[in-house]
């Protein structure tokens, strides 16, 4: 993996915007991250239905169209946020951060009642998962034990020699086994795996999931590997203290291999596709937000969205979030130099 780490900081010196929507290639990978996430969910959504709902301001299913929405800004914040603190050598969790997560990624399906728990909070009901054969966390522990597990995150962190894979592994099975929200556990897990994995100077992945084959062996990984994490949670609820080192000697008794494989595989996969084209060259068609605009630019977003208003500048609007086309918004700076 140190070969692996090497190439992924040669790539990230050639361009600064190495993770942005930005950068056309990764957000090639970005796109078939949300579309294999979610099919992990049972939300099928093919190509032109992810482009409809990113680029062409059109809409899907609603229930498609609320999950893609959701993912997309709940990663690209989670994905800018790591990668920023990567860059200023800060990177540590927040239980916040996933709280945030989840608020942003279940907001549409809020909206139009597919879900129906509060965003950003941890469930306060006991839940059986579904086709598992594990037993989440009973609701009373959820708090307290995800407090632990940030702070065991971070202090794996703080080890300078800490396998950044293997921690981003393991945590995502200890996540999605304690299950700590209401509904969509698997997508924060897989948004905040990336997270890990951004933070740690990687690049988010895209676990395979829109073929059945793909998503039972994402599946049966967890599994195998969840047998530690059940006891340790077993221990929780039994009301015994438990501590950073206990989490420590849960994990490295399980059976990580077959998910960590996957998760290597993924990321070098991405690391042949973004040395595969030009990753500096931008692509100009591409919708971004309008924050991201701003800053490219060094234009407050408040006179950007002026500029909308008033019709000088063209942009979308999708849910709450206005998103400009580079090339419109240099189309308007010729325009001023003109």
């Amino acid at each position: 993996m140190k070969n692996l780490k090497k190439e992924f900081d040669r790539l990230r010196k050639q361009n600064v915007q190495f993770i942005a929507v930005s950068n056309s290639e990764w957000y090639s990978l970005f796109k078939d991250e949300i579309r294999n996430s979610i099919a992990i969910e049972g939300i099928f959504a093919n190509r032109n239905e992810l482009l409809d709902v990113l680029e062409r301001n059109k809409k899907t299913d609603s229930q498609k169209t609320a999950a893609i929405l959701g993912y997309f800004e709940a990663a690209s914040f989670a994905y800018e946020y790591a990668n920023n603190l990567f860059k200023e050598k800060e990177f540590k969790l927040r239980l916040s951060d996933i709280k945030q997560i989840h608020t942003l990624l279940m907001r549409y399906e809020k909206q139009i009642g597919t879900f129906e728990g509060s965003l950003g909070d941890f469930r306060i009901k006991d839940v059986q998962v579904v086709e598992s054969r594990f037993s989440s966390l009973k609701a009373h522990f959820i708090n307290e034990t995800m407090r632990l597990f940030v702070k065991w995150i971070n202090h794996k962190l703080s080890d300078p020699a800490v396998d950044a894979v293997e921690l981003a592994t393991s945590s995502h099975i200890l996540f999605e086994t304690i299950h700590p929200f209401r509904d969509g556990n698997g997508r924060v897990g897989r948004i905040l795996l990336s997270f890990l994995l951004i933070g740690c100077g990687y690049v988010n992945i895209a676990i395979k999931g829109t073929a059945k084959e793909h998503r039972n062996k994402y599946y049966d990984a967890l599994e195998i590997g969840d047998d530690q994490s059940e006891l340790l949670l077993r221990t929780i609820e039994k009301g015994k203290k438990v501590t950073i080192k206990d989490i420590d000697r849960h994990l490295e008794n399980s059976n990580i291999d077959l998910l960590n494989k996957i998760i290597k595989e993924r990321l070098t996969d991405a690391l042949e596709r973004l040395k595969s084209k030009d990753v500096i060259a931008f692509n100009k068609d591409v919708l971004l937000p309008l924050r991201d605009v701003a800053r490219f630019y060094n234009y407050s977003p408040d006179y950007l969205r002026n500029l909308i208003n008033k019709g000088k500048l063209r942009a979308q609007r999708k849910g709450k979030l206005w998103y400009v086309r580079i090339r419109d918004i240099e189309k308007y700076l010729a325009g001023l130099s003109g």
